[in-house]
């Protein structure tokens, strides 16, 4: 826990040596593959680069989210009897779907980012199949890992930063965050 603590402090204080603005960010996406509703929470720096073409600023942020994509499935752990016969198969999403990333952004005209971002997301799955007696067996437990993608417009000004963009397994994004 301490080391965590110690993370997010050395994450927001960084910044600030090198003269740039931090933010926190809260996003909502919809749709996508997955086509669940999911909430995010992203924590990163703008400041001002050399780097960027015309000497604007830059934005570089980590982030998390959890797509809202648990089917419950039945909590059945008994492995299928020998010579039992199965009639159907069914994989659920076993708990949430969990994703982090980072996002990198450039000033295209004065603040009004282009955000890229790339990630990680893994989701449990669990396969349930049913027999002609009736009863109901879990085959397998797998966890599924997909990389993700997304491509997003923000507009940081006054302290409040807001967004909108496209996501690869979440859809449609919304973000609204404080800048200081």
């Amino acid at each position: 826990m301490k080391k965590k603590i110690l993370l997010i402090i050395l994450f927001i204080s960084l910044p600030l040596t090198a003269s740039a603005s931090v933010y926190v960010l809260g996003t909502y996406g919809s749709g996508g593959e997955i086509d669940e509703s999911s909430l995010g929470l992203e924590m990163g720096a703008i400041f001002l680069s050399y780097l960027h073409p015309t000497g604007g600023a830059l934005s570089v942020g980590l982030g998390i989210s959890a797509a809202n994509s648990d089917e419950n499935p039945p909590s059945i752990a008994y492995p299928l009897i020998p010579g039992t016969k199965a009639i159907w198969s069914k994989d659920y999403n076993d708990g949430d779907e969990q994703e982090v990333y980072l996002s990198l952004g450039a000033e295209i005209v004065p603040s009004l980012f282009l955000v890229v971002g790339g990630g990680y997301s893994r989701q449990d799955k669990v396969n349930i199949i049913g027999t002609s007696s009736g009863q109901m067996y879990e085959a397998s437990n797998t966890t599924e890992h997909h990389g993700t993608f997304s491509l997003q417009f923000r507009y940081a000004i006054e302290g409040i930063t807001f967004g909108l963009g496209y996501h690869s397994r979440r859809g449609v994004l919304v973000g609204l965050g404080l800048a200081f």
